[in-house]
This record gives structure tokens, sequence and C-alpha cells, in this order.
């Protein structure tokens, strides 16, 4: 059976070059109707730490300044972020290049530093879970249940909303142990360091 894996929007198809080696090899972008000439690549490739992986996008002058990139760059963000141990993705960009740059703040990244070379370092961080969230909705429903069951909808109803919270408030805080366990940095700590910057 042949293997079809490939990221699609309205628009645009990602097929990677390897699919033995997806986080190596390049990715090839094309429309998805009509033309299918590649537009240009995007790629992982390069040195990947504590759940930090990079991003890089090419795409053929004629292609420039469509929105393509920023479109192209969420796809391949929100496929890596699938992955249970990327937490961050990391982009490069020249300081003359306005448009790229402008694409990758138009995807979320967020401007991290300047090197030498004038080569300025862009991320974007996977959110937290919140687990809680969607317990407290699953618990608002069991507890209405239980309400009614009870013959007291304010006790099954306050049941409910704390086994929720408890559960929830636990798989927030194992997500959390288990991002700090591989990227070695609080949650906390990424929090505050986006705010300061």
């Amino acid at each position: 059976m042949k293997d079809n894996f490939c990221l699609k929007s309205d628009t645009l198809t990602i097929t990677p070059a390897n699919r033995e080696d997806l986080w190596e090899s390049e990715w090839n972008i094309t429309f998805r109707k009509g033309d299918k000439e590649q537009l240009g690549t995007a790629t992982f490739a390069g040195e990947k730490v504590l759940g930090t992986i990079p991003l890089t996008v090419e795409l053929m002058p004629k292609y420039r300044n469509r929105g393509l990139g920023t479109e192209i760059i969420r796809m391949m963000v929100n496929w890596a972020f699938l992955h249970k141990n990327i937490f961050e993705v990391v982009s490069k960009v020249d300081h003359e290049n306005d448009k790229g740059i402008n694409a990758l703040q138009k995807a979320g990244f967020v401007y991290r530093g300047i090197d030498r070379e004038k080569v300025e370092t862009y991320s974007i961080v996977k959110p937290k879970t919140v687990w809680t969230g969607v317990y407290l909705v699953v618990g608002i429903l069991v507890g209405m249940l239980l309400g009614i069951v009870l013959n007291s909808l304010w006790l099954g109803f306050a049941i409910g909303i704390v086994a929720s919270l408890c559960v929830g408030g636990i798989m927030d805080s194992n997500a959390a142990k288990y991002r700090e366990s591989v990227t070695g940095k609080s949650v906390r700590t990424v929090r505050r360091s986006k705010k300061a910057k």
C-alpha cells in the first residue's frame, strides 16, 4: 500500500521528500490544485536539543509576498507540535529579510535575539496543556447527571466540579513535569521569559 503522507490546506500541499526521515529531509511545497510546480521547501534539518527543533522555509522568489510563507510556517509548526517531545520551534532569518520576519511574526513566532552575522532568531513555544478546563466541562455534565440521580442537583454539581478540578489539576501538573524533564526549563520560566522580551 502506497504511503500518501502529506500536509494539506485549502491552498497548499507539503510532502516530505524522504518519508523515512521526516526531521532531516526537505518537504516539497506545491499548490493543492492546478499548477503542480514546486513553490519551495521547508525542513526541520539542523540541531535539535531539549525539545526544540529548527524550521527553515525557502520559497521561490515569484511566490514570495503572497502570505504563503505564514501559511506554510503554521502548517509545519502545527505538525511538529503534534509530537509529544516537541515544545519549541526555532527559526533564523537575516536581519534585512523584512518579509521573512513578518511571516514568522504573523505565524506567532517571537523575537529571541540576534547574532554577530545579523541573523535574527525567532521561536514559538507550544502552549501548555489545559486539561483542567476540559475536565471541568465533563465534571459539570457528570455532576448534573449525578445530581438528578441523587435528587440534589447542587450536591451532584459540586461533586462533579470538585472531582473534575482535581483530575484536571493532576493532568496539567503531570504534563508540566514531563515538559520540564524534556526541555530542562520550567513552564513558569518560559512564560516569564516571554513577558520579559
